[in-house]
This record gives C-alpha cells, structure tokens and sequence, in this order.
C-alpha cells in the first residue's frame, strides 16, 4: 500500500479508530500493539503477501539471535555471523544478485570468455534495505551490550513492522522505539493534531512539488544527447525532487506515527543548507547516515592509536561505496557513493587546513553553502538519477554552457518551474525556523494548523493525479 493512496487514508482512519479504542480496555497497550502488527502486515503485504515471509525470517532470526547472545556469551561472535549472514545474505541474494552475475559476465567476455550465466527474475521486496537494516542493529547492540534482549515477541514484532516507518524508514534504533511501544500510550489532542499537520505537509510535498517537477526531469534524462545547460538543470530541479519526495514520505511516516502516540526521529534538517560534506550527511537521510556511521565506519577507523591518514581514506571511501551500493544495484550508486566518499575527504581536509577567522566570516557560510550545492550535491544528483554510466560519462563531458536557442528556452522553462516548486520549501523552512517557536503553545497554533492542512488538501487534490508517481526510495 501507497502513502498517497485513497485507500491508505481509510486504512489509517480504521486503524486509528480502533486503536486508541482498544487504549481504553485492561491490557490496551498489548492490544494496541497487536493491533499494529496485524495492520502493519495488511499495509506491507497488500500487493505482495510473499514479502511477509521475508520480514518475518529477518526478525524472527535477529530476536531469536538476541536471545541466544545474552544467554551464551561465549558464543556471541558466531551468533553475531549469523545474524549479519542471514540478513545480508537476504539482501545480495535479493538486491544483488543479478547485478554481480551480469558484472561477471560482462568481466569474462572482455577477457574474451563467454560464460552461460542467466539472471533470475527477482522481484525486489519493498522496503527490505530498510527492515534488515534495522534489525541487524538491535543484535548488534545486544551484542556490545548497549541493549537488553526482549522478551515480549510482540513489542518486537511492532518495532521491526511498524507501517509507518515500514517501507522507507526513518531506520530506528531499539533503543529508541522500543521504549515507546512498551509503555502505554495517552491519547493527546494536541499531538494527534500535530501529526495531522506534519503527515498533510509531506503530502503536498510528495504529490504538488516533487510529482510536478518529476514530468520534466523524465523528458531531459530520455533525450539521446541533452545539452549541457539541460542536464545541468535538471539535475539541480531533481535536487529538490528527491529531497521533497523523500522527507515527504518521512514527514508522512512521522506524522502518521505520531497520531499513534509514537514519535519518529527526524531524517532531514535543510540538508541543501549544508556548508560541507560532512554537515551535508549529518542533515540528509540522517537514520541512515548515523547507522552508517555508528556500524561500519567506526569500527574500520579503529581506535585513536590506529588511525592514520591511509586507513582515514580507505575506510571512509569504503563506507560511501557501500551507502551507494545500499541505494541500488548499480554502477550509478557506485559513482555516487564514491563521489561523496572523495568529497567527505577533501572537506575534512580543508577543515583542518583552514584557519578558523576565515571560517568565521559573515560571508563565508553562504557562499560555501552554494559551492557546495554546485559542487557535489548537484553532481551528486545526476549520478544518482541517471543510471547509465556511458551517458554519465556524455553529461560530464558535455560543454556545460552550449545550447540552442530552443534549448535554452527549455533550460529556461525547467529552471523557472523548479523555482516555483522549491518556494513553499523555502517558505516552511522560514516558517519553521522564525514562526513557530513564536506561536508553539499560543492560541494562534490551532489557526496555523487549520491554515496548513487547508493549503496542503487544496494542494493535493489539484495536483492528484490517477497514475502517481511512486516514492523514489521504495526502489531500496
């Protein structure tokens, strides 16, 4: 099921109802939580009920794992294996296993060798870079300690199942969601309208601005060879496309989740207002960042004693290779990946080589806001979204600023529309910022609210479409 589905308003409209009913009866948190698993699977298997069989092996292997790791100690190494074995070795066979044995392929017959290997018709689960990555982490903290094992099967299915958060994140910690799911949850008017605003805001997100510019960028990323002012330009409108396509998911999530009583981590702080690569990924789908950081690139760095500037390249370069590979199987990601790799290195570097007055001053935030937006977060864009790496190779060869008149009216076009899409962005990032911590708790929220939802329904039901776009990162 579709966030932005008629039917997805009436599912949650039930499973509200019911759930804060069943809040009222002895034992309602069991219930409420009982409830939440059974909508969480309707939600995950309405289209593909086979994708439950995968959710369920990957959290009945990691809570049966937690459990074994706290009571055999000696054996946590090998169990800790076959946690990570089970669930990464789900997500190869899944997401990479066509990708590999084509690579293979394509390798042997350079080397003049043909070989008869065939991709299989694999169907990628929704959502499954998202659920292996969550329950991994909840071993993998029982493991360091950091968490104790739960007892309650059910609390757990919930956290590993939760329909909001499902299907693309944000990636939550046990630590963090469990607690919530194991005490009871008060049904508060103020926070039910709060998550009403948020959930309706990534709506107009999702459906007036990143399914608007969609459209355009599609036609300039199909033209045999786009000049280079186009596919400059529409790599900077599918920025902005991506960013409101995926917080409008994550501020759907997050809403949604709070109408239940539960409150999401936020996965997005203005990344396009990042000065640096490092700030950059510290604002851009931080659940993922953080989880990155916290499993994988620590533990390569080592410790203070072991760091070196060789193993500081290497381990940072390997991380970002692997969240592009996370991304999609494909040699596009890689290039991403790589691309933020190599720009995380250069920033950290010139962190340490600048001196600090000329970080300081009055300019030099925005102007290298703009640097880096030009520098790596549009680039970034284009490799993210064009996926064939000989026409990655054209773009970035293609002189940046030659065009026909016509095509420059088309650049012109495309430009001035992403303009006018990125405006209610910049006005809720405003508003946020210098508006609602003035208002928050005064009788002009209730107004501010009404006001949103308002916009965001007039928004939606003139940009609904019949065939929408589906969210980018369901892909993953």
């Amino acid at each position: 099921m579709n966030f932005i589905q008629i039917e997805f308003l009436w599912f949650v409209a039930t499973v509200f109802v019911v759930y804060w009913l069943l809040g009222q009866l002895r034992r309602g948190r069991m219930w409420q939580n009982l409830l939440l698993v059974v909508a969480s699977a309707v939600f995950y298997g309405w289209v593909h009920p086979w994708f439950l069989l995968l959710l369920s092996a990957s959290a009945g292997l990691d809570f049966v794992v937690g459990q074994l790791i706290e009571t055999h100690r000696r054996h946590r190494d090998h169990l800790l294996m076959l946690s990570l074995a089970g669930n990464l070795g789900m997500l190869a066979y899944f997401k990479y296993f066509n990708f590999f044995v084509s690579n293979v392929v394509d390798g042997l017959a350079l080397l003049g060798v043909q070989a008869d290997l065939r991709t299989l018709a694999i169907v990628l689960p929704v959502g499954i870079s998202f659920y292996t990555f969550q329950t991994m982490s909840y071993t993998i903290d029982i493991y360091r300690g950091e968490l104790k094992p739960r007892r309650s099967f059910l609390d757990y299915l919930v956290f590993v199942s939760f329909f909001p958060q499902l299907v693309a994140g944000p990636i939550e910690r046990a630590g963090r969601l469990l607690p919530q799911l194991e005490r009871p949850r008060r049904f508060d008017p103020a926070q039910i309208l709060s998550g009403i605003t948020l959930a309706s805001w990534g709506g107009f997100k999702k459906l007036v601005v990143a399914d608007t510019l969609a459209p355009y960028i599609d036609k300039v990323f199909v033209l045999e060879e786009p000049s280079g002012p186009l596919i400059w330009s529409a790599s900077i409108a599918f920025s902005i496309q991506i960013f409101a396509d995926f917080s409008g998911y994550t501020d759907i999530a997050r809403g949604t989740a709070r109408m239940f009583g539960i409150e999401l981590m936020r996965n997005f702080r203005s990344p396009f207002l990042a000065a640096s690569t490092p700030e950059f990924w510290q604002r851009w789908h931080i659940s993922l960042s953080f989880w990155i950081r916290d499993y994988l690139l620590v533990p390569l760095l080592g410790t203070a004693s072991q760091l070196s500037r060789s193993r500081f390249f290497g381990a940072t370069l390997l991380t970002f290779t692997i969240i592009g590979l996370w991304h999609g199987a494909s040699w596009n990601f890689v290039l991403f990946g790589a691309l933020h790799g190599v720009a995380m290195i250069v920033y950290t570097l010139l962190g340490r080589a600048l001196p600090r007055p000329l970080l300081a001053l009055s300019w030099g935030r925005p102007l290298a806001i703009v640097l880096h937006f030009v520098a790596v977060s549009v680039p970034g864009s284009m490799l993210f979204r064009e996926t064939h790496p000989a026409r990655i190779v054209h773009h970035l060869t293609t002189p940046p600023l030659t065009a026909t008149p016509d095509e420059w009216i088309a650049t012109s076009v495309l430009l001035g529309v992403t303009a006018l899409c990125a405006a209610p962005l910049v006005a809720s990032h405003a508003i946020e910022r210098w508006v609602l911590p003035r208002v928050q708790g005064t009788v002009w929220l209730l107004p501010m609210q009404t006001s949103t939802w308002a916009i965001s329904g007039v928004g939606m039901f003139v940009f609904y479409r019949v065939n929408t776009y589906d969210f980018i990162y369901f892909q993953f």
